[in-house]
């Protein structure tokens, strides 16, 4: 059995739960009214590789992961919301998240990966600018994989037992990190 143990601090801003959390590196998935961004977070700080520092004033939800950790915050007024940090070792949650959270023992954990849109169209050593004709690009923290790969988001998944009825499901799911795979040649064909 695997537990998932959480903390969480309420009226908060984004850039106070980053530093809080002391992750030395990570990716967020950064979501704001006029744009989706998926930044690196360098000692507590957002950048994305066009724009360097990332501004946080315009963000409403975000979801920062470590491998080892995921960050969640969500904005319920003015600048201000409620982060929640997750991990299986309890140790990786520090004091500065006052509220306990209920810890989540899970019967069994699955691997889940979503395949990120777009094909690596140009990049480096340290970032991924993904194409596709019909959405535009997105670019995101990951060096720019050979042209037969392609990128996806790898997540983990944590089956529960309702003790009602003993029926199984997903209670909850963390994001790990982001990766390069085999490009699927039959992708082609459904482009």
């Amino acid at each position: 059995m695997t537990t998932l143990h959480a903390r969480a601090a309420q009226g908060i801003t984004l850039a106070e739960a980053l530093a809080a959390t002391a992750l030395p590196t990570a990716v967020a998935l950064l979501s704001a009214p006029h744009a989706h961004t998926v930044a690196r977070v360098t000692d507590g700080r957002c950048r994305t590789r066009a724009a360097g520092p990332y501004n946080l004033s315009a963000v409403f939800e975000a979801r920062v992961f470590d491998g080892e950790r995921e960050l969640r915050w969500l904005c319920d007024t003015g600048d201000r919301g409620r982060a929640v940090l997750l991990a299986e070792d309890e140790t990786l949650l520090p004091d500065t998240f006052p509220e306990p959270v209920a810890p989540l023992p899970a019967q069994a954990v699955l691997a889940a990966h979503y395949l990120l849109w777009g094909r690596p169209a140009d990049g480096d050593e340290e970032w991924t600018v993904l194409h596709t004709p019909r959405i535009g690009t997105l670019t995101v923290p990951h060096p720019r994989p050979d042209a037969d790969r392609r990128l996806r988001l790898v997540t983990r998944e944590y089956v529960s037992t309702d003790p009602r009825h003993g029926n199984a499901h997903v209670s909850e799911e963390r994001l790990l990190r982001i990766e390069s795979v085999p490009a699927d040649p039959q992708e082609d064909a459904h482009v």
